[in-house]
């Protein structure tokens, strides 16, 4: 992603705010009235909308020293919008949101030098995001962040999801962000803070979690979580991937998988990929139903996105995972050897019309 040098200011020790007036009231004070607006290219009136891509080739172009089509042809794709920051006819930021399939994608972040320092990169970006997860609640929202950026992007729940690359000769990581809200949880992505990584550690320890997952082998060492979050990263895939599942209050909880499933080696050749659901959780959050909320939510998110049929997998000793994939409306099909060269309970879900 293409942000101005003196884009944020990372040390700054004010709270991200919302778009709203009394926020911005706030956080700018009586002397800076700022406005968040957001627009398809065709809403914008033609003098805004040159402030704002004039904006971003000074930014991107002259001040970055990269000669690139900044005016890429993006802006007026289909459900393609600009948000900016005004200050009266002055635009002081602006960033650019894309609908892509199975996500979302912010880019052109780009502050005004003289705007820069203020938050206001921040209080776009809260806009445009809080919008998003309104709007396309669990899919995941993408970006190409500049390398020393990423710190700020993760305050907003964006973590690095692949290897850093390098766009025009400046150093760029993607990263990924994604939540889902019900009733009492929030399910968001994995991040390597100190606290869930933690959180896996003491979960991944305990023989009561690991018994019936592999081969049933425990954690010993923090540093394993390390490989584990190395192995979840490369399952993100729109809206696939492993989500943390935490309550409204923050107390994380367990995880939710929705993957890719491996066939075993005797059906493998040939067959279409299928995906599967799976739950991991503390015990002591078992017995609240959070399992069976939880992946209720991802269930009905894959099927809102035309995944047609999703299978879970347990134990055939593992009677509680079965009681939860029952309560999402899955049905028990047997015992299978289909899938991971092991003996399984299998259940289905197809995709309700």
């Amino acid at each position: 992603m293409r942000a101005g040098a003196a884009d944020v200011s990372i040390a700054d020790p004010r709270p991200l705010v919302g778009g709203s007036e009394a926020a911005r009231a706030a956080l700018y004070g009586r002397r800076m009235p700022v406005s968040v607006h957001r627009s398809p290219v065709a809403g914008i009136a033609p003098l805004t909308l040159y402030r704002i891509l004039w904006m971003r080739v000074a930014v991107f172009v002259v001040e970055q020293e990269a000669a690139y089509p900044e005016i890429d042809g993006r802006d007026i794709e289909p459900g393609a919008e600009l948000f900016w920051a005004a200050d009266g006819d002055d635009v002081l930021a602006t960033l650019r949101v894309l609908r892509e399939p199975g996500n979302t994608r912010i880019g052109r972040v780009a502050t005004a030098p003289g705007a820069r320092g203020r938050g206001i990169a921040a209080d776009l970006m809260r806009a445009a995001i809080e919008m998003l997860d309104a709007e396309a609640p669990g899919i995941p929202i993408l970006l190409d962040a500049q390398a020393h950026l990423a710190p700020w992007y993760g305050r907003f729940g964006f973590v690095v999801s692949g290897a850093p690359f390098a766009e025009d000769g400046i150093p760029h990581v993607p990263m990924r962000r994604t939540r889902l809200a019900t009733e009492r949880l929030v399910l968001r992505e994995w991040t390597r803070s100190d606290d869930d990584r933690a959180f896996l550690f003491d979960m991944y320890r305990r023989p009561e979690v690991r018994q019936y997952l592999g081969n049933g082998q425990v954690m010993t060492d923090p540093a394993e979580v390390d490989g584990l979050l190395d192995r979840w990263q490369g399952l993100g895939e729109g809206i696939l991937g492993v989500r943390a599942v935490e309550t409204a209050a923050g107390e994380r909880i367990g995880s939710v998988l929705l993957k890719r499933i491996p066939w075993s080696g005797h059906v493998a050749v040939g067959r279409d990929d299928e995906i599967e659901i799976g739950w991991h959780f503390h015990p002591r959050s078992w017995r609240h139903g959070y399992a069976t909320e939880a992946a209720a939510a991802v269930l009905a998110l894959a099927g809102q996105q035309g995944i047609e049929r999703v299978v879970a997998v347990t134990n055939p000793v593992n009677t509680a995972s079965g009681a939860v994939a029952e309560r999402i409306g899955m049905r028990g099909e047997g015992r299978t050897r289909d899938y991971y060269d092991v003996e399984c309970e299998l259940y289905i879900a197809h995709r309700r019309v």
